[in-house]
Parts: structure tokens; C-alpha cells; sequence
């Protein structure tokens, strides 16, 4: 049952004063609302000693006002400190993990786990900040009253209190039973809730492939599945508890009973006074109240343990630059030294050497498959290699965090992501701190100036999430310029004229040409006529480099260039003939 608090007060940080001097303003607001019963107490036994006067009644009175008032101040102390700390943790663990996840291995994101990252940030870590402190309050009281409890009645009758001890005793382990089946069912439960996420996140994704192919009802089967899964699961878990509810709570109906036989008895033997016995029949059917509804209180406690299982789960994946340090690169040269790689088992990269100067353009050309997106995550550090060096600026990129890395690279690829947001704050994410007139600038620098002025609210025009209310041109030409404002020295480019019409791709060159000025560019080339300038083309095959060198150089030497070029050449002669 504490686990519970001691992992509130663990992920508390800092906070851990404030909730525990909370819990400790709670055992006094706990006193105080008993007053009013030791009031009633007093009262009952003047009246059957018929000493009762107006100084008894004005005393009991000013007693349960005064009593009353203390408790909504002490309350609302209680509540400021646990509430605001409350929300300031998670608002603290919100940022944390946001900063964490930039700095896990890709792979973990193609891993079937954007499902279990959704639950745990939207579902778990919300339902935990939603109830934990209201928890922690009622675990606090609820064992706070149980002490007061004991107390009162050892003061009335020793025997009394011996039966509310055992109560106590018996039904904290039969609590313990039931937490303890519950996080084994709460953490089932909670994996599920993933399933549930991922098959619903796949089935809106895919829609469009969904209604191509006609798979509506067999995808919408899939889904339906989960949900199902689910709620078998959640039904289970709900019998599984309903016995040890049961027995938790005849408990409680056995300590009831036991006292009034008890008590009765002792009244009988003349042992224990009348009015004794009435304030001991009023106060036994309050006193177990705070410690049972915590058995109300399981399947939130059962859940939200599972939650803080699951999210402690996510912060301890290894981050890619644990070993990493801030450092200033001194130059922009890249490097790779016998570099080898793999997505898990399939071998992508073959001991690579080649060197890519600074100030130079480099274009990876290969069919797909080859290797080339490969280099350019390895070079941002998305993945990193299991055998030989990437070096930046002379540096193993294993020796730098990813802040001090990615702050030297931009990277424009052709599926650009959006955020759902203006136009001006998806460009100005390329440099928070940039102001507007900087964000025009780049705009205008990207050839996006002009047809942004044209949409109805202009740079304020907020975009649907991924960008889907933008043509891809458009989407190309904003991601361009978010590059163009953060200024990095380093450009990975996988080339974003590919697929677009003439005239974007018009506007998308001369975006292109205003971002790669003195900057050291890799080029990921599929139309081989916009890399003849480049200083040098790396040819893969395979995840091999069999060709390096310039245009010129390559155009006359026999190999896969050449049959590239070839292609093309042929490619362009090809015309529909008349009949």
C-alpha cells in the first residue's frame, strides 16, 4: 500500500518536501475531524451524570466550529501543497521525457512501440496525475483515522481496542492480497490499452490504402479485435477482484459486529458505562469508513501503479548519447572510417571509407536500397554504427550529445512533417528564437513568401497536423526555410524536387540554391542532372562504394554511373509514336 507513496515521493524530486509536510498536516486534519464525536461524547456523558449546562453546550459548540474551520484551513493547505506539486511534477516529467525520446535510437521508434509511447505519454502519465494526489490524501487518512481509532477505543476499553487492531491487521493484508493480484492485472490491462492505440493509429494512418483496396470491413475487423481484447481483459480483471473485495469487507462487518457484542456484554457486567457504550454504537460504524473505501480506491491504486511501471519503463530505455559531451566542432569535414551497419539483422553498409570536405557537395548515388538514406541517419546520429567511425569535424560522433551535433546539421528530406500549428511557428522551428522579419526573410529566401501571403490569414494560417492541408511543393518550400533560419553548417539533402510537379520543383531549386550557399552538402541524388556540379559522387551498390570521383570523371569510366547515365540519356530521347 505505500509502495504507492514512496514512488509518488521518489518521482517527486524536489517536490517531496511539499507532499510530505501534506501528509503530515493530514494526521492533524484527521484529529480535528474527529472532534465533533469526542464533542458528542462529552455531551451524552453529561447528560447521563444529568451535570449538563449551558458552559457544557457553549463549550461543545465552540469546540465543533472552531474544529470545523481548522479543518477547511488545514484542507486547503493540504490541497495547495499536493495539488500544485502534483501538476508541477508532471509538467516537470511531460518536458523530461519529450528530451529523452529526441535522444532514443530510431529503432526504438520502428519497433511497434509509437503505440506504447501514445498510451503511456496521453493515457498513463494523464490518468497518474489525474488521481495521485487525491490517492496519497486518502492513504494518509485512512491510516491516520485507523491509529486515532485505536487510540479512542483503548481509552474506553482495552478489549475494544484489541478487536479494532485485529480488524485493522486483518484487512490490511487482505488490501496487500489485492494490490498485489492487481498490479499483475492492472499491467495486462495497460499493455493492452497499447495494442488498442497501435491498431487504431495503423487503421486511421492507413486509411486511404484501407479504401483503395476495398479492406474496409476485414482492417475494421483487426480493429475491433483490439477493442474487444480489451474489454474481455478489463471484465477479468474485474472478477478477479470481486472475492478479495468480498473478504476485505467482511472484515470490517466482523469488527462491527464483534465491538457491539463486546461492548453490550461489558455494559451488562458493569464494566463499561452506558454512555460509553452509545458513543462507542455511534462511532463503530464510522471509524472503518476511511480504511474501507480503499478498497474503492484499488483498481485506481492497481492502475496506477501499472501506469508508473509502464512510464518508468520508457524513461529507462538507453539513450543514444549517454557517454556524449557538449562540444564546439571546429570544422565541418565528415568523416567515415571503415563504417559497417545494420537494421537489425540485414546488413546495410560494408566497411565504408570516404571523406566529405567542408564547404563541398557530396551526392550518394545508388538504387534504392543501396545505402544512401543509411549515411545521412548515421552521419545526424539517428542510428549509430556497430563497427568503425563517423567522424564530424574530427570528432567521433559517439563523443557528442545530439543537442551539440544536430545544432551543426539541417536535414530536408521528401516526406516533410508539419506541426499543427501557423505557418510561422512551423518555420520559426528552425530557430525558436528567431523574429518574424527573420522568418519572412528565409521565407522569401525558400519561395514561400508569396503564396503564403496569398492563404487567408498568411503566416497566422495554422496547418492540419503532418501538413495535409498543403500541397507537397508547398510543404517542401516551408521545410526549406525552417533549414534556411536555423543556418547550419551541415546540409543533408534528400533531394526534394523528386517528386513534384515542373513548376514547384522550379521554386524548390532556387529554395535550394539559397540554402546550400558555403555550406558542407550531402546530396541523396535520384535525378542524376542535379548533381553534374557536385565536388564529388559517391556510387553504392549494395551497401558498398564502388565509385567515387566527379562527373567528368565518372561519365567515361565504365561502371554503374555510367549505366545510370545512360538510362537517363535514353530516358529522354523516349517519346509516344503516332500510328
Amino acid at each position: 500500500m505505500f509502495s504507492i507513496i514512496k514512488r509518488v515521493l521518489i518521482l517527486a524530486g524536489k517536490f517531496a518536501g511539499k507532499i510530505k509536510l501534506a501528509m503530515g498536516i493530514s494526521f492533524f486534519e484527521a484529529l480535528f475531524n474527529n472532534v465533533p464525536f469526542f464533542m458528542i461524547f462529552y455531551i451524552v456523558s453529561e447528560i447521563l451524570q444529568d451535570s449538563l449546562d449551558r458552559a457544557d453546550l457553549r463549550f461543545a459548540m465552540i469546540m465543533i466550529i472552531t474544529a470545523l474551520l481548522v479543518q477547511v484551513i488545514l484542507k486547503r493547505i493540504i490541497y495547495s501543497l499536493q495539488s500544485g506539486s502534483g501538476f508541477e511534477i508532471f509538467a516537470r516529467e511531460r518536458i523530461a521525457i519529450g528530451d529523452r525520446l529526441k535522444r532514443y535510437p530510431m529503432g526504438y521508434f520502428s519497433e511497434g512501440n509509437l503505440g506504447y509511447i501514445s498510451a503511456v505519454i496521453t493515457s498513463d502519465i494523464n490518468f497518474v496525475e489525474m488521481y495521485v494526489m487525491n490517492i496519497v490524501d486518502r492513504v494518509v487518512i485512512a491510516y491516520v483515522n485507523a491509529v486515532i481509532a485505536v487510540l479512542f477505543l483503548l481509552y474506553i476499553d482495552y478489549r475494544l481496542a484489541l478487536i479494532s487492531a485485529v480488524v485493522y491487521l486483518l484487512a490490511n493484508l487482505s488490501l496487500n492480497k489485492l494490490f498485489a493480484v492487481g498490479k499483475l492485472q492492472g499491467q495486462t490491462r495497460q499493455n493492452t490499452q497499447s495494442e488498442v492505440v497501435t491498431a487504431v493509429l495503423e487503421y486511421v494512418r492507413g486509411m486511404s490504402v484501407i479504401k483503395s483496396f476495398n479492406l474496409t470491413g476485414p482492417k475494421a475487423k483487426a480493429t475491433k479485435k483490439a477493442f474487444e481484447k480489451f474489454r474481455d481483459i478489463s471484465i477479468a480483471m474485474e472478477k478477479a477482484f470481486v472475492p478479495l473485495i468480498f473478504r476485505f469487507e467482511s472484515w470490517f462487518a466482523f469488527g462491527i459486529a464483534l465491538t457491539v457484542l463486546v461492548a453490550s456484554l461489558a455494559v451488562k457486567s458493569g464494566s463499561m458505562l452506558l454512555p460509553e457504550l452509545l458513543i462507542v454504537l455511534i462511532f463503530i460504524f464510522r471509524i472503518y469508513i476511511p480504511f474501507q473505501a480503499l478498497s474503492g480506491q484499488s483498481a485506481e491504486i492497481r492502475l496506477m501503479e501499472a501506469c508508473l511501471d509502464r512510464y518508468q519503463k520508457l524513461k529507462d530505455i538507453e539513450i543514444i548519447d549517454q557517454a556524449g559531451q557538449d562540444k564546439q566542432l571546429k570544422n565541418y569535414q565528415i568523416e567515415f572510417e571503415d563504417v559497417s551497419f545494420a537494421y537489425e539483422e540485414h546488413d546495410v553498409l560494408h566497411d565504408l571509407t570516404f571523406q566529405i570536405p567542408e564547404h563541398s557537395m557530396t551526392a550518394l548515388v545508388g538504387s534504392s536500397g543501396s545505402g544512401k538514406s543509411t549515411i545521412a541517419n548515421l552521419i545526424a546520429r539517428f542510428w549509430d554504427v556497430e563497427q568503425g567511425q563517423v567522424k564530424v569535424g574530427g570528432i567521433n560522433v559517439k563523443e557528442l550529445t545530439c543537442d551539440s551535433l544536430l545544432q551543426n546539421i539541417s536535414m530536408v528530406f521528401q516526406n516533410v512533417y508539419l506541426f499543427n500549428d501557423t505557418i510561422l511557428n512551423n518555420i520559426r522551428f528552425g530557430n525558436p528564437q528567431a523574429t518574424e522579419a527573420e522568418v519572412i526573410a528565409a521565407a522569401k529566401k525558400a519561395r514561400c513568401h508569396h503564396f503564403i501571403q496569398q492563404l487567408e490569414a498568411g503566416y497566422q494560417t495554422v496547418v492540419e497536423e503532418g501538413g495535409s492541408s498543403l500541397s507537397g511543393g508547398e510543404k517542401q518550400r516551408i521545410s526549406i526555410a525552417r533549414a534556411i533560419l536555423k543556418d547550419a553548417p551541415i546540409i543533408l539533402l534528400d533531394e526534394a524536387t523528386a517528386s513534384v510537379d515542373p513548376e514547384n520543383e522550379k521554386y524548390i531549386q532556387q529554395a535550394i540554391n539559397e540554402l546550400v550557399k558555403d555550406k558542407t552538402l550531402i546530396v541523396i541524388a535520384h535525378r542524376l542532372s542535379t548533381i553534374k556540379n557536385a565536388d564529388q559522387i559517391l556510387v553504392l551498390e549494395a551497401g558498398r562504394l564502388i565509385q567515387q570521383g566527379k562527373h567528368s570523371e565518372l561519365i567515361k569510366e565504365a561502371g554503374k554511373y555510367q549505366d545510370f547515365w545512360q538510362k537517363r540519356m535514353n530516358s529522354k530521347s523516349w517519346q509516344i509514336s503516332h500510328v
